[in-house]
C-alpha cells in the first residue's frame, strides 16, 4: 500500500524494496538460482528443490514472475520458466558471490 505521505526519492526506491521483498525467501532464491542455469519447466524445478511440492513451487513462480523477476513460455503442453533477462541473473549472482566471499569469519 503506497503512503500518501511518500516522498518522490521514496516513490523511486519503492520498485527496489519490492523487488528484494520477492527474493526474500529461501524457495524463491533457489528458484532463481535453478534458472539462472537454464529455463525450466516447474518439474525440473521440483525436482531440483527436493521436498517442495509443484503447488507451492508454481504458489513461488507467481510471486516471482509478478515481481517482473521470472517469465514463462508455453512450450508445448507445459510451461517453461526462465528470468526475464540477463539483469535478474546478474542482480542474484552478485548477491551470491558475494556472500560467498564474506564467510562467517569475515569481520568487517
Amino acid at each position: 500500500m503506497m503512503n500518501v505521505n511518500m516522498n518522490d526519492a521514496d516513490r523511486e526506491i519503492l520498485p527496489v524494496v519490492e523487488l528484494f521483498k520477492a527474493l526474500a525467501h529461501p524457495i524463491r532464491v533457489q528458484i532463481v538460482h535453478r534458472l539462472t542455469e537454464s529455463p525450466a519447466h516447474v518439474g525440473d524445478i521440483v525436482e531440483h528443490l527436493s521436498g517442495a511440492s509443484q503447488p507451492l513451487v508454481s504458489h513461488h513462480l507467481r510471486i516471482l514472475r509478478d515481481a517482473h523477476l521470472v517469465e514463462v513460455n508455453r512450450d508445448g503442453r507445459s510451461n517453461e520458466y526462465s528470468l526475464v533477462d540477463d539483469h535478474v541473473a546478474s542482480i542474484f549472482l552478485d548477491a551470491w558471490n558475494h556472500m560467498k566471499e564474506h564467510t562467517d569469519d569475515c569481520y568487517h
